[in-house]
C-alpha cells in the first residue's frame, strides 16, 4: 500500500520515532521531552538548596535522624531535639551559655576565696615571724646592754681604784720637788707633798693594799711612818708612804682598804710642825703625788 504525504504511518515502521510526527503531529513528543528536562532541573535545584541549608545550619541534617533516636542532652551542648532555626534553639543555647557562665563564676569565686584565705594565713605567719624576730632582737639587745653594763661597772671600779683617796684633812702646803730644807738650810729634793693638819687628825690609806712597813721612832727623820704596796695600777707598780705620824693603827703585813684609817697626824722625826708628809713611788721611783691626789678629787 502506497504511503502518501500527511497520512498516518505506524511508529514501529519508522527508524526515528520523532519522525512519526514530522510536522505539528510531533508536538506531544517534544512537550514530553521538555517536561522531563524541567523536572530534572527542579530536582537539581532542590538538592542545591538542601546542600546550602546544610552548610548554613549544620544541625539541619541531624534533626531528621534525631527524630528517630532517643533524646540525649549533654551539659554544655544544645538539645538536639530542639528545632534548629527557631526561637527554641536560641533560648536553649542562651540557657546553656548561662549555665556555663554560672559554673565559671562559681569556680572563680572559689579560687578567690582560697586566695584570700591563703593571704590571711601568710599575713598571720609574717606577723608571728616579726614578733619572734622582735623578741629575739630585744633579748640580744638586753644581753648586750647587760654585758656592756657589767663592763662599764668593772671599768668604773678599776678607774676608781686608780684614784687616790685624800689621805688627811687640809691642803698641800709644800709640794713635791727641789726646795730649801727649812731645818738643814740647803736645797735638796723634797720627795713628797706636805699636807697640813692638826695633831691627832686621822690618816687614811689612799687605795687598797698591803702594809709593808709600820715603824715607830725617829727613823732617819721620817718619824713614825707607814708604807703600803698597792700593786699594779694601770700597768704600773704603786707604793705610798706616810711620815711624821703621831700614832699607827696598822702593822706590817696587814691588808688595808681604800679610805681605811691607818694612824693619826703628828710631828715626829725631822719636822717643824704637825703635818703629813705623803710620798708616791711608781715602779720604785719617787714621783710627784699631786696628779694622783688631784685625780682622786676630780
Amino acid at each position: 500500500m502506497a504511503l502518501t504525504s500527511g497520512s498516518y504511518q505506524p511508529r514501529c515502521a519508522i527508524a526515528d520515532p520523532d519522525q512519526a510526527f514530522p510536522d505539528e503531529s510531533s508536538l506531544p513528543r517534544r512537550v514530553a521531552r521538555r517536561g522531563r528536562l524541567l523536572r530534572g532541573g527542579i530536582a537539581l535545584g532542590a538538592a542545591g538548596i538542601v546542600g546550602a541549608l546544610a552548610i548554613i545550619t549544620p544541625g539541619l541534617a541531624q534533626s531528621a535522624s534525631a527524630s528517630n533516636s532517643p533524646a540525649t542532652t549533654v551539659v554544655g551542648e544544645v538539645d538536639p531535639t530542639v528545632r534548629v532555626g527557631t526561637t527554641d534553639a536560641f533560648v536553649t543555647r542562651v540557657a546553656s551559655t548561662d549555665r556555663d557562665l554560672e559554673r565559671e563564676e562559681l569556680a572563680t569565686q572559689s579560687v578567690a576565696e582560697a586566695a584570700t584565705r591563703r593571704a590571711a594565713k601568710l599575713d598571720a605567719v609574717d606577723e608571728k615571724v616579726a614578733q619572734v624576730q622582735a623578741s629575739a632582737a630585744a633579748q640580744v639587745r638586753s644581753e648586750a646592754l647587760s654585758t656592756t653594763g657589767t663592763a662599764i661597772d668593772a671599768e668604773a671600779e678599776r678607774f676608781a681604784a686608780q684614784k687616790f683617796f685624800w689621805p688627811t684633812e687640809g691642803e698641800i702646803n709644800s709640794p713635791w720637788g727641789m726646795r730649801l730644807h727649812p731645818i738643814l738650810r740647803y736645797t735638796r729634793l723634797h720627795g713628797g707633798a706636805d699636807i697640813g693638819g692638826a695633831v691627832g687628825a686621822p690618816i687614811h690609806a689612799v687605795a687598797d693594799g698591803v702594809v709593808t712597813k709600820a715603824a715607830l721612832g725617829y727613823n732617819g727623820g721620817s718619824g713614825n711612818n707607814v708604807r703600803i704596796d698597792h700593786g699594779p695600777m694601770d700597768g704600773q707598780a704603786i707604793e705610798t708612804s706616810y711620815l711624821h705620824m703621831n700614832s699607827l693603827s696598822v702593822s706590817a703585813g696587814d691588808k688595808v682598804k681604800k679610805g681605811q684609817q691607818i694612824g693619826t697626824v703628828g710631828n715626829t722625826g725631822l719636822s717643824t710642825a704637825p703635818h703629813l708628809h705623803f710620798s708616791v713611788y711608781v715602779n720604785g721611783v719617787n714621783s710627784d703625788p699631786a696628779p694622783f691626789l688631784h685625780a682622786g678629787r676630780s
